[in-house]
């Protein structure tokens, strides 16, 4: 008998929290590698390396997974980097700290072009998710907040993490490459098709857009509404709905920087076409896949063009 006192003693005050412990220790490197693949101080080592940047692409994990520097770089003739990060760092105080940290390595005066391209002003509570520092369910249906189960199991953990590249590994741009069979995005998810207010999403623009203007003087600010894979959605009224809300957000975005007394013609906002099919996506309507980044930045370069012409005009 008293060797079962012992024994339970044992596991109520060493070994039970051991193993809470070392749950918790991995609860933690998993949320990091969630929320800041690559770490913010990698970004800055290359951005160092690089020297002087034309072309800057910010945002979330649409535009790590979406937006290609290699590709602007190679067909404008210009150097450009992709410093996204995926949530945008989990709080707004958070990513404009690191966007503050990462101008004053390079010659922000030199930059021309800063692409600022996130779902947050788009998923209803997101933006107040992110000024409370909590990530809200994101579009897909995926809960992003911490939580005290991990994405993935300790034995995937130590496949995928330890013994391999991570999914999120970039090359000398900041652009992500992909892993063969990451991408897994299948038609039975949910696709939703859902908007915050527009007054709310402008609002949130705007105040971007005046702080990369602060940062970046003589650059064309441009903020870019995401591509997304709508699903079935993509062939009934909501290509109307959408058109409507992004003239009403058009039009709120504006009001918003004269309401601010901030006028500058080099900010614009874009809004990208949706992926067509869901051969372009990879684990999310909002993810593309290498083929869907492709065609993506082939769309933002075009529509671009579209807003210098327009503003020559």
């Amino acid at each position: 008998m008293l060797s079962m006192v012992n024994v339970n003693r044992f596991i109520n005050t060493i070994a039970i929290p051991l193993v809470i412990g070392a749950y918790a220790l991995f609860l933690l490197i998993d949320q990091a590698y969630k929320n800041e693949s690559p770490l913010k101080e990698d970004h800055i080592q290359i951005v160092q390396k690089i020297g002087n940047i034309d072309g800057l692409l910010f945002g979330g994990s649409n535009a790590v997974y979406s937006l290609s520097a290699e590709f602007l770089s190679y067909h404008t003739g210009i150097k450009w980097y992709n410093a996204s990060v995926l949530s945008e760092l989990g709080t707004i105080e958070r990513h404009k700290n690191f966007i503050r940290d990462l101008s004053a390595r390079i010659d922000p005066t030199k930059v021309r072009y800063v692409v600022y391209s996130s779902m947050a002003p788009y998923a209803p509570g997101t933006i107040a998710g992110y000024q409370r520092g909590v990530i809200p369910r994101s579009k897909s249906g995926e809960n992003l907040r911490k939580s005290i189960k991990p994405k993935i199991s300790v034995f995937g953990y130590i496949r995928h993490k330890l013994f391999r590249h991570p999914e999120f590994q970039r090359d000398g741009l900041g652009d992500q490459v992909f892993e063969n069979g990451y991408c897994n995005f299948t038609a039975e998810r949910v696709v939703k098709h859902v908007r915050e207010h527009e007054g709310i999403s402008a609002e949130f623009l705007a105040d971007y857009a005046i702080f990369f203007a602060s940062l970046f003087p003589n650059a064309s600010i441009l903020i870019v509404s995401p591509s997304e894979y709508y699903g079935a959605l993509r062939f009934d009224d909501s290509t109307f709905e959408q058109t409507l809300f992004e003239q009403t957000l058009r039009r709120k975005f504006y009001n918003a920087l004269n309401e601010k007394y901030f006028k500058n013609t080099a900010i614009k906002i874009i809004f990208q076409s949706p992926y067509s099919s869901i051969t372009q996506v990879c684990d999310a309507p909002f993810h593309g896949n290498e083929d869907g980044r492709l065609w993506r930045t082939r769309d933002l370069l075009e529509r671009m063009r579209e807003a210098v012409v327009a503003t020559a005009q």
